[in-house]
């Protein structure tokens, strides 16, 4: 079989595993209770950093995404961070954005390698001048991270404010959350939080791409 063939059929393959997984998140998660244990696993890199978001202390203020945004000039018709409420009582929230995975689907689907995955934090990037907008990353990763702008013609997503980070500054996000809801660090470490979990009901399962966040549900 030739490398063509390879990818081709990888492709199709992770396509179709993040078709199935977006299901439930396109029509609404409910983020309340926590279902997988797999915070726990230990990443293959040990330099891995990632998110950490505890539901408890959110009060839907938007201020992180807001944050975002202004940092990162969000092209038009994207949304690097989103805050989701749920919940019977609609006081159920979730901030996410992109969870740098350990198994990244949008990077194993992207033809023209746009995307790349640091050795040293783990981030992943992606190339806005390499992009030429097919939008299989959108279709491939089950959380619905990468966006595509109309205004452009490209895709957009969260880098983890990595250049802040090379200069020793904190993501915008976590830099403006107000009650420490949202924060960062070597995920190693993160995982060791008591009641840490990587899953919610109505959530991909973790499995598929092995996200870097840790999240404390609402007790």
């Amino acid at each position: 079989m030739n490398n063509a063939k390879k990818v081709t059929i990888s492709r199709r393959s992770v396509l179709k595993a993040g078709a199935v997984a977006t299901l439930a998140l396109a029509a609404g998660i409910t983020p309340t209770i926590a279902k997988a244990d797999t915070a726990q696993d230990t990443p293959k890199n040990p330099n891995q950093i990632g998110f950490i978001y505890d539901q408890n202390k959110c009060i839907n203020c938007k201020l992180c995404a807001a944050a975002c945004k202004e940092a990162n000039n969000w092209e038009e018709g994207t949304e690097w961070r989103r805050v989701l409420v749920g919940g019977k009582d609609n006081k159920h929230y979730l901030s996410y954005s992109c969870n740098h995975c350990e198994k990244p689907a949008c990077a194993a689907v992207c033809p023209v390698l746009a995307y790349k995955k640091r050795d040293k934090d783990g981030i992943v990037i992606h190339n806005r001048e390499v992009c030429v907008g097919c939008k299989y990353c959108m279709y491939a990763c089950p959380y619905h991270v990468p966006d595509f702008s109309t205004a452009t013609g490209r895709i957009n997503k969260c880098h983890f404010c990595y250049q802040r980070q090379d200069n020793g500054e904190k993501p915008a996000c976590v830099s403006k959350c107000p009650t420490g809801a949202l924060s960062y660090g070597l995920l190693s470490e993160l995982r060791k939080t008591p009641g840490a979990t990587a899953q919610l009901e109505g959530m991909p399962d973790p499995d598929i791409t092995k996200p870097s966040w840790v999240i404390i549900p609402k007790a």
